[in-house]
């Protein structure tokens, strides 16, 4: 009677929600250097940031928010990258004809991880009591934060213009996904959206390097519409700051509709992923006015979207923002600034000095020998003789943008950044590290991020919540991120989450 009455009394307690966002490509610094343009509440009103990193020798969207949902590196949860080669094939890790996205499209999911989301252990924990509703721009942020067991996804899909999930989800669109949610950018211009404080933190309306996509010039006002619906406008939202308002509308949506943080008894999570940073960075740069514009118009809008929910739930709402990782300045910027640094190790040079190695010592072979350079890694043709490999690694070890060049016999010899990048059989047969301020890229791209150094690895770490802090360390850990958000939750960290949550109580 007693156990029958107290279960009744928890029930009837208020509910609760945890909200996960992660900024994509948002750096440590970005938050640093514009904290007098935040206001005293600090980035989306969540405070002064700490330190967090990335132990891994390849940062990318894909790996890092499989990290950040898991608590685990590549090593155990399997993703490597943004793709990796499978079946002799180079393909997306969220690739998965059982998944269908709505639509008939190409199928995707999350079923590449290997171990539990912080969702999925949630569900498993409380025999499937709270909702998990994962919410992005990309759809492996999407996918990777959620994981399998989420109630839902929801992706911007660049192809059809509508933000999107698979049957793995939902058989079709719940009333509350928006519709046509690029119709209000047919003819949208983009202009600074704190014009004062970007000119003068940036003097320069242009940057030597930027190679912005879809022809919208290099210099503010950018006219991202062009007065049709179609792929190229989808791709514009996609990769600039429209991508952050549509996916905040679908996120109030899903807020309301679903009633999160609202049912008796309930805590409701619900995971959030914005790219616009990273999609101009790429494009401008990390120095560039727009990527200044992109990471405040993000402030501006999530602090009114999380402000907004602690208005509904005051208490009951907890909030951890982080990233998935940085970007290495452009080497015009080293030159520009003087620093007399780093450069571009050119993806493309190399695979080619490395290609005419291998046909001298092994000979030519139809098709070449080398598959490409993904996510860091040199991918060859199978199969591989050991001549072969060495040849290609003594042309590597002569490039003087890498630090590292590691084979895959040896990897579990190598430092933890190096294991912590590598998965047997996704993973290709040579890891290369850049040194610091190096990229490795075709040299006629934009800016890049992936290697193990502050630019890419260091990132924001940021707590709002009742009765918990941040505890008091030099530098968090981004597999501490999966056991806080547990903790939040008031249950056990994911299953392969051997790290410590990174609050205490006040």
């Amino acid at each position: 009677m007693i156990l029958s009455l107290l279960l009744a009394a928890l029930a009837q307690q208020p509910g609760r929600l945890v909200v996960l966002v992660v900024v994509d490509q948002l750096r440590y610094d970005d938050v640093l250097r514009l904290s007098p343009e935040l206001g005293p509440e600090g980035f989306a009103g969540l405070g002064t940031p700490s330190p967090l990193r990335y132990d891994t020798a390849v940062t990318e969207t894909a790996a890092d928010h499989a990290v950040l949902s898991t608590g685990a590196y590549a090593d155990l949860n399997g993703v490597v990258g943004n793709r990796f080669w499978r079946d002799g094939a180079l393909r997306e890790a969220v690739e998965d004809a059982g998944c269908p996205v709505w639509g008939k499209r190409p199928g995707r999911s999350a079923a590449a991880l290997l171990v539990p989301t912080v969702g999925d252990a949630y569900k498993l924990n409380r025999e499937g009591a709270g909702r998990v509703v994962s919410i992005a721009v990309k759809d492996r942020s999407a996918l990777f934060l959620g994981g399998t067991s989420a109630d839902i996804a929801v992706w911007w899909e660049t192809k059809t213009g509508e933000m999107s999930s698979s049957s793995c989800y939902a058989p079709s669109p719940p009333d509350w996904v928006p519709r046509r949610a690029g119709e209000p950018y047919k003819d949208w211009v983009w202009s600074m959206s704190h014009p004062e404080a970007i000119a003068r933190l940036t003097p320069e309306p242009s940057v030597p390097g930027a190679q912005p996509n879809d022809g919208i010039g290099n210099v503010f006002p950018h006219r991202l519409g062009q007065g049709s619906l179609d792929e190229r406008l989808f791709h514009a939202i996609r990769m600039g700051p429209p991508g952050t308002t549509i996916a905040l509308r679908t996120a109030r949506n899903a807020a309301a509709a679903l009633k999160l943080g609202e049912l008796p008894g309930k805590t409701d999570l619900l995971l959030v992923a914005l790219s616009a940073v990273d999609g101009v960075g790429h494009q401008f740069g990390t120095l560039a006015r727009e990527r200044l514009d992109a990471i405040l118009r993000i402030h501006d809008e999530l602090g009114a979207f999380l402000g907004e929910l602690r208005s509904r739930l005051g208490p009951r709402l907890s909030v951890v923002l982080t990233a998935d990782h940085g970007l290495t300045p452009m080497a015009t910027d080293a030159r520009r600034l003087r620093v007399g640094l780093g450069g571009t190790i050119d993806v493309d040079e190399v695979l080619a000095r490395v290609g005419r190695a291998l046909d001298e010592v092994a000979g030519p072979r139809p098709g070449g020998w080398v598959a490409g350079i993904q996510g860091s890694v040199l991918s060859l043709k199978p199969p591989v003789p050991q001549k072969a490999l060495d040849a290609a690694v003594e042309v590597l070890r002569r490039e003087p943008g890498f630090w590292r060049v590691v084979t895959a016999a040896d990897v579990d010899r190598a430092e933890p950044f190096i294991r912590h990048a590598w998965y047997p059989g996704r993973s290709g047969q040579v890891l290369l590290v850049p040194r610091p301020l190096w990229t490795l890229k075709k040299r006629d791209d934009g800016a890049e991020h992936g290697s193990p150094w502050n630019d890419d690895a260091l990132v924001p770490l940021m707590l709002r919540a009742p009765g918990a802090r941040l505890r008091k360390e030099p530098i968090f850990r981004a597999t501490q991120v999966a056991p806080t958000v547990a903790e939040l939750l008031g249950t056990a960290p994911p299953a392969a989450a051997f790290d410590v949550s990174a609050i205490e109580q006040q």
